[in-house]
């Protein structure tokens, strides 16, 4: 495949070091990568690739974590878990007070990539397993680490783990206008039923905890009481728990290098490099309703689907967004890709020649979902500004209730459902979707 020679001096100024992302504004849990030759972090629950990373207590229920290491050098890699409160902040326990097991252990699932330009060592680990389980419910970290340096993390994920204990959530999503913003918000009803479980002083005991599409966007607002009856607690108010609801998300295929797939215009190879030239975006100024992975990704390899994780080549996709103009602040790509974070891996590039946002980053093959946010020149963050807004965006809410009584030492998660504003109640009360 010859590559046209403009293109090619396009991606050598416009390529960049893979989204192992720096902090940003916008973080899931404690989730981070603090090492560049990391890539494609996922943690899911094993089977369900479009889950949270959510299992229940005492369960059979298990999460695979895997990724991927482009530095060639073969180490041994290890790993923690780590026990948090409902915001993320490490637990004052020991880890024998959660972990039934050892308190670290070795990751002894990799393997080597084949039949790719791009070579990678894929790691997969499965918890809980036989080294190490967790005996509490609550909100937790798996900390990877080179297996030499066990003080300083290379990337870590977070999960929860919930319980029966006798409270449940009832939860519903409506669409009315925010103001200033109309047809774009979404509100949140939530009815915390305890039948079984005496609540006493529900401001101090109880802590709800939203997130959006898998992700707390800007630390979504956690709602508060309302009005408190014997065994339920409303958190309903009109004008409370109000959430913008922000556009639909934009999608490509690269699960193949053999055709054009969907948003692809172009494959080349230089330099033994895969590079994918994606059809423009352009601006949304109208609600547009698209069926789509909600931020996500999933890694496919059109030839070896049974074996993708290790088959599947590392690309450089080139995505642009037309502007007329460009903006006095910063455009990112945002999604799962970027860690659902504003990563300086992930800022684009204003070319006045082509009048468009430009990026050209590494990804591996598969299915991938995103869109752009802007930031302004103050620093502020506008998630709507460049596709419009509507309250009929497709959105997967997660109420997260953890329940701490005076005589417990940590915030157990008792309740986390899901709810879709185009399904009535996804799933109710139960880590699965």
């Amino acid at each position: 495949m010859a590559m046209n020679k403009n293109i090619f001096r396009w991606l050598l100024l416009l390529t960049v070091a893979a989204p192992c992302p720096a902090a940003g504004q916008l973080r899931k849990g404690a989730d981070g990568c603090f090492d560049k030759s990391i890539k494609t972090i996922q943690l899911r629950k094993l089977g369900s690739e479009m889950t949270d990373p959510v299992i229940a207590l005492h369960s059979s229920e298990k999460l695979l974590l895997s990724f991927d290491d482009l530095s060639g050098s073969g180490r041994f890699l290890a790993y923690k878990i780590v026990l948090c409160d409902a915001d993320w902040r490490e637990a004052d326990l020991f880890p024998s007070d959660y972990i039934e097991g050892f308190a670290s252990d070795n990751i002894s699932g990799y393997e080597q990539s084949f039949n790719t330009l791009v070579g990678y060592t894929h790691y997969a680990l499965e918890v809980p397993n036989a080294q190490m389980q967790v005996k509490l419910s609550g909100s937790y970290l798996i900390k990877v680490y080179d297996g030499d340096n066990m003080d300083e993390p290379l990337l870590q994920r977070s999960f929860s783990v919930v319980e029966d204990a006798g409270i449940g959530a009832q939860v519903k999503v409506r669409t009315l206008p925010l103001a200033g913003n109309d047809e774009c918000s979404q509100q949140l009803e939530l009815l915390v039923e305890h039948p079984r479980q005496p609540i006493d002083q529900p401001y101090s005991e109880l802590k709800v905890r939203v997130e959006q599409n898998g992700f707390r966007f800007l630390q979504l607002p956690s709602p508060a009481p309302i009005f408190i009856r014997s065994k339920a607690i409303d958190y309903t108010q009109p004008g409370q728990n109000l959430y913008p609801g922000g556009s639909e998300y934009r999608y490509f295929d690269i699960s193949t290098t053999e055709y054009k797939t969907a948003r692809v215009r172009e494959v080349t190879v230089a330099n033994d490099q895969y590079n994918v030239l994606l059809e423009p975006d352009e601006r949304y100024r109208q609600y547009l309703y698209s069926q789509d992975l909600n931020g996500r990704y999933v890694i496919r390899n059109e030839r070896y689907r049974d074996e993708s994780d290790t088959q599947s080549d590392y690309l450089n996709v080139l995505l642009s967004l037309k502007m007329a103009q460009p903006l006095p602040g910063t455009v990112y790509v945002f999604g799962e890709l970027s860690g659902w974070e504003l990563s300086s891996e992930l800022a684009m590039l204003y070319s006045e020649r082509r009048r468009a946002y430009e990026l050209s980053v590494p990804l591996k093959q598969g299915y991938y979902s995103y869109k752009y946010v802007y930031v302004d020149e103050t620093g502020a963050l506008d998630m709507g500004a460049l596709d419009a807004c509507s309250s009929e965006t497709e959105n997967i809410y997660g109420v997260y209730i953890y329940y701490r009584s005076p005589t417990d030492r940590h915030d157990r998660l008792v309740s986390a459902t899901w709810v879709s504003t185009q399904k009535e109640l996804a799933a109710k009360n139960s880590p699965q979707r």
